[in-house]
Formats: structure tokens, sequence, C-alpha cells
């Protein structure tokens, strides 16, 4: 019996990792996607997780054109649909000033956007190995994270470190949409793997490896 790759429930379907709403509706962009056995609980049930990951990643700047569209397409058609997803996507949006643009700042919801990150990382492992990754996974870093006052990118200088140290060779079938690649530290004792959504900054999670 086949089982959910982030739990032991009885798999009642298949879930898209990285969720297919992150994918344009060209049929070209929605082509070899990666699919993992899933319950209800880690595939239906978490769709408002799945359009709040799909908000951010389109919402930020750095991304390519695609993330622009889906923005002004998908996204905005739902907050005309359902005015309130505004005020709970966008708590404490201000005006910031980036260099001679300005633009809008919102707070992350840090503990949802951390979720939904493991969740694509865990269904990647099991992709990749055929094995759940059940380990804690480490909080996120990415560079389009700032601090309370968007004064700093508190995890720019680590990823650009990291890059350096450890160049990745990203993989994916939808490349201008989604990559990632998995790594593992020199002394071997925490491993660690790279989004790249919409050919932005890489989002960063580790997890320490079992003995």
């Amino acid at each position: 019996m086949k089982t959910c790759y982030m739990c032991d429930a009885p798999a009642t379907g298949d879930e898209h990792v990285p969720p297919q709403c992150i994918f344009p509706e060209d049929a070209k962009y929605r082509v070899n996607l990666i699919k993992v056995p899933s319950c209800d609980e880690h595939n239906s049930k978490k769709s408002k997780c799945d359009e709040y990951l799909k908000f951010v990643l389109t919402a930020v700047g750095g991304m390519n054109e695609l993330a622009s569209s889906i923005f002004g397409g998908s996204v905005m058609r739902s907050f005309d649909y359902r005015p309130q997803l505004i005020d709970k996507f966008t708590p404490d949006l201000q005006a910031i000033q980036v260099g001679e643009l300005e633009t809008g700042g919102f707070k992350l919801d840090v503990p949802r956007f951390e979720r939904s990150i493991a969740s694509i990382v865990r269904g990647l492992c099991f992709q990749e190995s055929g094995k759940k990754l059940t380990c804690k996974i480490s909080g996120v870093a990415w560079g389009q994270m700032l601090t309370e006052n968007y004064s700093k990118a508190p995890f720019l200088e680590a990823i650009c470190r990291a890059d350096r140290e450890y160049p990745a060779t990203y993989v994916g079938p939808n490349p201008r949409v989604f990559q990632y690649a998995f790594g593992i530290s020199k002394s071997g004792n925490t491993s660690f793997c790279r989004l790249r959504f919409y050919e932005g900054h890489p989002i960063y999670t580790t997890w320490k490896n079992s003995r």
C-alpha cells in the first residue's frame, strides 16, 4: 500500500512538487511536473498555503516575466474574487524605497512560508530517493527576506558565500519556473536544498544527517 510522502497515512492521490499553481496556465510550462503520493491532509487541504506561496513568490522583485504574468493573472483574479485575501496576505503593507524605485513591503507569514518550502523539499527528497525525509528541516534562508524595517537582507551574504563554496547544478524539467539542487556540507553532517523559482534568488533549507 502506498503511503503519503509526508506521513504514514494511506495515499489518496498525488501531490505536485512544487504545487501546480505556481506554474503558468500555458500547457507548455506544465509538462513533466513532479508528483508524489499524498494523503488529503498534505494535498488538497493545504491549498490555501499553496495559494499564499504563489502570492509571495510572484509578488517579490528579482523574478522573470513569468512571475509577473502569474501575479497579474491568477493572483489578481483571486484578489478580485476574495478581496479579504489582500489583508490576509499583506498585513502591515507599506510603501518602501529601493534605490530610486518606490514599491511595497509586507510582513511575511514566516511559519506558513517555511511549511510550504519544507513540504516541497520533502517531496523532492522522496522523488529522488524513494525515502521519506522525516527529520527536522531548519528555517528558510532567502535573499528576498528583509529585516522588519526593510533596511537589510540578513541572509543574502550567507547565501552568496554558500553559492561560492558549493556551486549548484540545478535540475528541473521547467527551469524558467522551478529548479532545485541538493548538496551536502564538506563535513557530511548537514544536507541542504536550494529551490529556485522564476530564475530568482535561491531559497535555502538545511537539515542534520543521521549517523
